[in-house]
């Protein structure tokens, strides 16, 4: 895992993510895709930097879980905070919802891995709430948090602070209302434009790769509590552009986490970023968390009526989910480690030439005529193509086009007793 900022980014797009492209190019809606006006040099305070967005159906699930939490925080920094016993659920709701995303598994695996520890979902989901939704006191302000700061935002006096999560741009960018909920009849002055464009901050060839932007933006920003909405100035502000929340927040898990010393820089479809990382005083929750363009070292995506950089497709929606590894047989593995799926489903699933896939990409293809509805399959792998790694790992289960169906992750913890079989 040499580059895990460029494997989570690439598990999310495989899932919930969705395709990055320059306003000049044609995207696919199966896919999904958002646009980043390709000419950001204007000062019209009216420019769209995110100029067309599409959301597949099958992909919506945790935007909305998300969205539901936009109105759940104070927006000044130095104002309490009050959890409602709903809003504590929504919390949940959401990191129950993404906590199994791909995305999500190869940040836990890569952490399990170089803490040498195992990192249970109990102990995953305990993590992820600590440093992103934990309320921490610090410089006088009495309750901040992580997810409010990088992906709401919030206000320090005239100035907008955070804000690093572009769908939440997007929205405030002339679909504010639809994160207002039960507010647009009480609270009248709320309106569906929110931003003002003042121009951009681009560096280098950045305008070439639409996966992130840097802009200046004034934000009139809704507070709740007083129902009133507060013009804040970001002078410089940055995000990743077509990452879905599950895989914005993996990444800066992994980069926050602060047991394993995780990579600052980071290269993700040919462009290299700092991962600008801070935390709270006490080092237990994330403070904020953004990338800064460096440069780019490979070729930019075609900037014509191409489809940008080449990129795994999405995956299909699938019943069949990986639930069991043999991982460390007793005495030689070759020949006897195993892979046990499952039909979820109701009805009979046809596998023609599907792959079981290892950290290394080494894969093992097979096939089933029928798996009944309920129904498992053991696979048990030859050691010429997928090997489960006794140091921990991934495995992979894709279709016949080599889109990804199901992934988990497992430790060097899962793998020390010989013989035994692991559950995911």
């Amino acid at each position: 895992m040499d580059n895990i900022y460029q494997l989570i980014w690439d598990a999310d797009q495989n899932e919930n993510g969705i395709q990055p492209l320059l306003s000049n190019q044609e995207g696919c809606t199966d896919r999904g895709y958002i646009k980043v006006n390709a000419d950001l040099s204007q000062s019209d305070q009216d420019l769209k930097v995110l100029t067309e967005l599409h959301i597949p159906e099958s992909k919506k699930e945790t935007y909305q879980l998300g969205l539901k939490l936009f109105d759940n925080f104070a927006l000044r920094e130095k104002d309490e905070e009050v959890d409602t016993a709903e809003e504590r659920t929504e919390v949940h709701d959401f990191v129950e919802a993404i906590i199994d995303t791909a995305p999500m598994q190869l940040a836990r695996e890569y952490i399990a891995r170089h803490t040498g520890s195992s990192l249970s979902r109990q102990r995953w989901y305990n993590t992820l709430m600590e440093m992103w939704f934990r309320k921490y006191a610090m410089g006088g302000d009495p309750h901040l948090s992580g997810f409010e700061h990088v992906i709401i935002g919030e206000q320090d006096g005239s100035k907008a602070k955070g804000y690093h999560f572009w769908y939440k741009y997007y929205l405030d960018d002339g679909f504010a209302r639809e994160q207002d909920g039960l507010y647009t009849d009480s609270f009248p002055e709320l309106r569906d434009d929110r931003i003002h464009y003042h121009g951009s901050k681009l560096k280098g060839e950045q305008h070439l790769y639409p996966e992130s932007v840097t802009i200046s933006y004034r934000w009139f920003a809704p507070d709740y509590e007083r129902e009133s909405l507060r013009p804040l100035f970001k002078k410089i502000g940055g995000f990743f552009v077509g990452c879905s929340l599950e895989g914005l927040l993996a990444m800066g898990t992994v980069r926050g986490h602060l047991g394993i010393n995780a990579p600052r820089k980071a290269m993700i479809n040919g462009a290299e970023y700092d991962l600008k990382l801070y935390h709270s005083d006490n080092r237990s929750h994330i403070r904020t968390f953004y990338p800064v363009f460096l440069r780019g070292v490979a070729s930019p995506p075609d900037t014509g009526e191409g489809t940008g950089p080449d990129v795994t497709p999405p995956s299909t929606s699938s019943n069949v989910k990986i639930i069991a590894a043999q991982i460390n047989p007793i005495g030689n593995d070759v020949g006897l480690e195993s892979v046990t799926i499952i039909n979820t489903g109701s009805e009979p699933e046809r596998i023609n030439n599907w792959q079981i896939v290892d950290k290394n990409n080494k894969l093992t293809s097979f096939s089933i005529e029928n798996l009944g509805a309920g129904e498992t399959y053991r696979l048990v792998l030859d050691g010429r193509g997928a090997q489960l790694s006794n140091k921990g790992g991934m495995i992979q289960l894709k279709n016949e086009s080599g889109q990804m169906l199901h992934l988990v992750s497992y430790s060097r913890n899962n793998a020390k007793a010989e013989g035994r079989t692991t559950l995911f």
